[in-house]
């Protein structure tokens, strides 16, 4: 198994989140064009923790995913770099339809089967985005300062929607692992944002 930096995007209002017998969903195309200009995204780039607010839309998820992670190029580069381009960083959506399973390349969503409960990492946040690695691939190290960059661009998406989001080192790391079935990968981050 390679090594992932998971990306854990949750919904709000959500408690037990019960068995997805859905099938693999394919968001719209991102947007790329438009937004804040780069410039004006960094001098109003903040942290906010008023994240309250809805489940982001099929195409708000699409552009999330793509800004943190996306594939930006036809030889498969991503939006954000990574050493020695290994591109561990995987993304995965929890919303109220259940726990999914980004693939940038596809641009896909592929549902997870999950029982476990995430209301209290929530706290009425619009969707959670937890990061995490497994030493199969990456460096501790290395995966750190990959997750900054998946981070920035994060930040950087928020800023430019005029989303609220906090990048935080607070998270039930066990609780994700166990949902993922990735109790050997160890979490590093949690970015919560708010929809508005």
């Amino acid at each position: 198994m390679t090594m992932r930096t998971f990306l854990v995007l949750a919904g709000i209002g959500m408690t037990v989140f019960p068995a997805c017998a859905a099938r693999t969903v394919t968001l719209p195309e991102p947007s790329k064009l438009g937004g804040m200009p780069l410039m004006e995204a960094l001098a109003a780039r903040k942290t906010d923790r008023r994240t309250e607010g809805p489940a982001p839309t099929p195409q708000q998820l699409s552009d999330l995913l793509w800004a943190a992670n996306g594939v930006s190029r036809p030889d498969g580069k991503r939006t954000a770099p990574s050493a020695m381009n290994r591109q561990e960083i995987e993304l995965a959506v929890l919303t109220a339809a259940g726990l999914s399973v980004y693939d940038p390349k596809m641009n896909t969503l592929a549902p997870v089967e999950t029982q476990v409960d995430f209301a209290d990492q929530l706290r009425g946040a619009s969707a959670l985005v937890v990061l995490y690695y497994s030493e199969e691939k990456q460096t501790r190290e290395s995966a750190l300062v990959d997750a900054g960059f998946v981070g920035q661009n994060l930040y950087l998406l928020c800023t430019s929607k005029g989303w609220p989001s906090v990048f935080m080192g607070s998270v039930n790391r066990g609780k994700f692992a166990e949902a993922l079935g990735r109790s050997e990968k160890e979490i590093l981050f949690i970015h919560r944002l708010g929809v508005r």
